[in-house]
């Protein structure tokens, strides 16, 4: 590593170390954070590691070791700390759903990164443009299962990577920004990103209807996957494996399609799914066998499955419409150009579409409190950019 005054990372294993760090960083009024968790490698992913550091101080905190985490919520929901992540969009959402912790005072340096012109705005491309800082990254242990202890010296220096540098990295960003009067953007946007929550996936009874490929099914078909992704789910629930581990989705699309034909006439299942998808065998000749054969069956026997009914879209483009779309799309890549950014941080596409349907839309959607899209910054900032392409538009539709 470079750059950082430390050698590793603290370890901390022990509640009552934790404890005592914990006190320590509620008095901090920065600190870099980031997680680990281990969704590559069972049934329902959950944190695994939480890296803390502070601009001298740097703790790995074992989540699977330390039961009572209540100071780190306490510390995540304090608006005294800023809180330095890295496209933490999904550690925000893990805290979420694993302990219920909000944030306040959240900073993301991959947003900010962005806001400042970055078109490669990962940690490692953002540390070297900003602060000449190199960082190793193992593809081996990003993939790694972080459940697993022992923890090694390699894995605790990765861990520890990610944080080490983040709230120099953060000041310094900061300092940019309010060079070119773009912290608000950026903090309004942190805002926003605060108050993420964890969403549950799709419920389970639909979740198959998900796989790549399953719209070409036809209602037999979809019978029979139907059955075999709830064997799939049963299975990698009991192994504790993510259930793409279990069996490929092609393999159970490709098994449900061949059942289906076949299993009408005299060949026997096994011989079938062991023909049709070579990536079940295993199943087959294992002692799971029995419970994928009894699932195929099942969805041959049952009734053809009926997809839910999809609500017909009118469709109310016009001609008129898409070009003034098209007119505000380069509107909007102009001002990105101007200000060297990514066009799409300029004004959500949802909302220019609003107004190309409804040129009289644009008024509501650049008010305040208007569309829920649109950031107050947005408005301050580019509101009237839309004025004479809506005249236009309207010109031309009337």
């Amino acid at each position: 590593m470079d750059g950082g005054p430390w050698a590793l990372c603290m370890l901390i294993d022990r509640q009552a170390a934790w404890d005592e760090i914990a006190a320590q960083l509620s008095e901090q009024t920065e600190l870099a954070m980031d997680l680990e968790s281990n969704s590559l490698h069972a049934y329902r992913e959950r944190v695994c590691l939480i890296q803390l550091a502070t601009d001298r101080e740097c703790f790995v905190l074992d989540p699977l070791a330390v039961e009572d985490l209540s100071a780190l919520g306490t510390i995540l929901a304090d608006p005294g700390i800023t809180k330095d992540g890295h496209g933490c969009d999904y550690d925000v959402r893990s805290l979420d759903r694993d302990y219920g912790f909000g944030f306040r005072d959240l900073f993301d340096t991959q947003i900010a990164a962005r806001f400042l012109g970055s078109n490669t705005p990962n940690l490692g491309s953002v540390l070297g443009d900003y602060l000449g800082v190199a960082i190793r990254k193992s593809k081996e242990l990003q993939r790694s299962d972080w459940a697993r202890r022992p923890l090694s010296a390699s894995s605790l220096e990765y861990a520890s990577n990610d944080v080490q540098h983040l709230v120099r990295l953060a000041r310094t960003l900061r300092e940019r920004l309010q060079e070119l009067d773009r912290l608000d953007w950026v903090e309004e946007e942190c805002e926003r990103l605060s108050h993420t929550k964890y969403s549950p996936p799709v419920p389970e009874g639909l979740a198959f209807l998900r796989i790549k490929g399953a719209d070409r099914l036809d209602e037999r078909e979809l019978a029979v996957l139907k059955e075999m992704h709830g064997w799939r789910e049963e299975l990698a629930e009991r192994l504790d494996r993510p259930p793409f581990k279990v069996a490929a989705n092609g393999d159970l699309l490709e098994a449900a399609q061949a059942a289906a034909w076949h299993g009408r006439g005299g060949d026997t299942l096994a011989a079938i799914l062991d023909d049709t998808a070579p990536g079940l065998r295993r199943h087959l000749s294992g002692g799971g066998g029995s419970a994928l054969i009894l699932a195929a069956r099942r969805g041959l026997e049952s009734g053809p499955f009926v997809r839910p009914e999809r609500p017909r879209r009118f469709n109310p483009w016009t001609s008129e419409s898409r070009g003034l779309l098209q007119a505000l799309k380069q509107r909007r890549t102009e001002i990105g150009e101007g200000l060297s950014v990514d066009p799409s941080l300029v004004w959500p596409a949802p909302s220019l579409e609003r107004m190309a349907l409804d040129p009289e839309q644009w008024l509501r959607e650049t008010a305040e409190n208007g569309a829920t899209e649109v950031r107050n910054w947005q408005r301050r900032e580019f509101a009237e950019r839309w004025a004479d392409v809506m005249e236009t538009g309207k010109a031309a539709s009337g």
